[in-house]
């Protein structure tokens, strides 16, 4: 009885305290990037993206640029047609990939997808939450849905640089 109870003393707090985020569940098969292109590649390494707009600094003076990339001919994730899909870099590196939906019954279908391919959520996180995610030691994959307006995103995310991103500032300028 001792024992059991030294041990409980011990494992107890290094369960409470493991910092893994309320939700999440550690990614099965973890990506190291998205349709190929690495996490930290080059806007000009990663094919067919269109320049869309300069977002500013992050606090230590690193650049964010949003790219885009056409949604047609791609592939459909288990017959969602996606709106948009959105490349940011942080510094010329590739840091993050947004997939932009409509409805619930999208969101509904990706959930099954990531379910497959990361691990199943639990019955009580299945319901209609609006944020489901899975995390890696490359890759964080986040899907989040607004039932209100019915727009929902699914996010592949460096897990490396957005740490750094998380310092993003607007730029205040016009120029």
């Amino acid at each position: 009885m001792k024992v059991a109870s030294i041990c409980l003393i011990l494992i107890l707090p290094w369960v409470c305290l493991s910092g893994e985020p309320a939700g999440a569940l550690l990614i099965e098969n973890e990506p190291s990037g998205f349709r190929g292109n690495h996490w930290r590649a080059a806007p000009a390494d990663c094919a067919a993206l269109r320049f869309a707009q300069n977002l500013g600094t992050t606090n230590s003076g690193q650049q964010v640029d949003v790219y885009d990339r056409s949604a047609v001919g791609l592939l459909s994730l288990n017959g969602v047609t996606l709106t948009r899909i959105r490349y940011r870099f942080l510094d010329n590196q590739l840091e993050s990939v947004q997939l932009s939906f409509e409805g619930r019954e999208n969101r509904d279908r990706l959930l099954q997808v990531m379910e497959d391919r990361y691990g199943p959520l639990t019955q009580g996180e299945r319901r209609l939450v609006t944020r489901a995610e899975w995390d890696g030691f490359e890759t964080t994959v986040m899907l989040s849905f607004d039932p209100q307006t019915g727009l929902g995103s699914l996010w592949f995310i460096s897990t490396m640089l957005n740490r750094e991103f998380s310092n993003f500032v607007f730029r205040t300028d016009t120029k």
